[in-house]
């Protein structure tokens, strides 16, 4: 059998270990993994050059309909990452509210794709019994739930309707995705913060603090557990949220945790010092809390790693320079997360093979797109990146291609780089090029 590519010369990552072995590709799908030797002629042969390869990329998290942020734009961004699959999130700018929302997202999506992609669905309030249930018939891998009020255009769900919600996720299998911030914390936070005239860059810390997170974190756990429904805790930075998952999942509750790259290097120091340019929520926390939940991660507790990018412009954000208010809650991520992942391995607090895990291959399950994605098995699609594990770096605005055109992180130091990133045995990225066409990413529905 002749297949239409193999890639040589190449270790192999997965949660389970690295082997030496390559990969032969046919159709789209992976039809064989062995030793070199033993793989069949292919049409065109990628040497890895000894590099590490990694199973398809997923961010389980992204919101890429945010102006100056489309779709295209956004898809385009993941593919110089080195993602591989994209999961879309319900945002304020627009929702997925219900099915029609939801095929309007999906189309619109479908046009703009540079990678595969997934999409979230969104609970507001107001929406009938059995819209959640019609979204997770159409394909949907989650649907997205505000504790907190995510403004004007998202009809906020209070806790008897939050409950009523997971009940019906139970009995259709569906997933939860929450965003937990205690709601009454925050708005009289606010209050208290706004009439003493203060617009600082520390009010955003004091307005959501860490009681807030650890509180409504356990309360979404515990009506999880109540109605039986598997849920996902996301862009989780305080470990109490970790420890309180954990211990549900020993009594047999399906809860898990999602972090992301900002609470594994900011602290609240750096949003003291830069304000707007790190105003994202929840907040990161304290230099210990960024330690333990690299260590969490690193163990296997942190079950997943995600961006959240919220791609905001330069002029939205330094609005926020004189009135910390005014700038809105979000940053971009999605260049950057697999490079500050890398880093983490060269750093020692994070394990090649976890980075699979957290990266790939649970996301892929948690959101029942496994075993087609975030694995290389026969009969999965043919998603990798070859990863550079030596290549120094430094992350720069400038090198961006997301529409906001900055990063967090710029003038950081990362080593380790992704070189090539493959979906369905085409080469998306190489050497920080976009070689995917628009409109080549394909829908990935839910597949259990």
């Amino acid at each position: 059998m002749k297949v239409d590519l193999a890639v040589k010369n190449a270790k192999l990552v997965s949660p389970r270990g690295v082997i030496e072995a390559g990969v032969a590709v046919k159709d789209g799908v992976v039809v064989a993994v062995a030793r070199d030797i033993h793989l069949p002629s292919a049409d065109r042969v990628i040497d890895a050059k000894g590099n590490y390869v990694l199973p398809g990329v997923l961010d389980g998290h992204c919101h890429i309909f945010l102006p100056p942020e489309t779709p295209a734009t956004g898809m385009r961004a993941a593919a110089k990452g080195g993602v591989t699959t994209m999961l879309e999130m319900p945002g304020t700018k627009m929702g997925c509210f219900n099915h029609s929302q939801y095929m309007e997202k999906l189309r619109i999506m479908k046009e703009a794709a540079y990678v595969d992609f997934c999409v979230h669905a969104g609970c507001a309030s107001g929406y009938p019994e059995g819209t959640l249930t019609e979204m997770w018939g159409a394909g949907a891998t989650g649907a997205k739930f505000f504790i907190s009020s995510a403004g004007p255009n998202w009809p906020q769900t209070f806790d008897g309707e939050v409950i009523e919600r997971f009940k019906e996720l139970s009995r259709c299998g569906g997933l939860a995705l929450i965003h937990a911030e205690n709601d009454s914390i925050l708005r009289d936070n606010e209050k208290r913060l706004r009439d003493a005239g203060r617009k600082d860059f520390s009010t955003h810390l004091e307005c959501r603090p860490r009681v807030a997170e650890v509180e409504a974190g356990r309360r979404m756990i515990e009506y999880l557990k109540l109605t039986g429904c598997c849920g996902v805790i996301v862009h989780t930075g305080v470990p109490e949220t970790v420890w309180c998952s954990a211990q549900a999942r020993t009594g047999g509750a399906e809860t898990y945790v999602e972090t992301c790259p900002q609470y594994l290097y900011l602290t609240e120091d750096d949003v003291k010092e830069r304000g707007p340019w790190l105003k994202f929520a929840p907040p990161p926390r304290t230099k210990a809390d960024v330690a333990e939940i690299r260590r969490l991660l690193n163990l296997g507790w942190v079950d997943t790693v995600a961006t959240d990018h919220a791609p905001y412009g330069r002029d939205s954000k330094e609005a926020g320079l004189e009135d910390m208010w005014m700038a809105p809650n979000g940053i971009p991520g999605l260049e950057t997360y697999l490079p500050l992942l890398l880093n983490g391995v060269n750093q020692g607090w994070l394990s090649l093979e976890r980075l699979a895990a957290a990266a790939s291959e649970t996301p892929a399950r948690v959101y029942g797109i496994y075993p087609r994605k975030g694995t290389l098995q026969p009969g999965s699609d043919a998603d990798m990146v070859i990863v550079d594990m030596k290549e120094k770096r430094t992350i720069r605005d400038e090198e961006q291609v997301t529409a906001c055109g900055w990063t967090p992180y710029n003038g950081l130091r990362v080593k380790g780089w992704p070189k090539i990133s493959i979906i369905r045995g085409s080469v998306a990225m190489e050497d920080d090029q976009v070689l995917a066409e628009k409109g080549s990413g394909r829908f990935i529905p839910r597949l259990s």
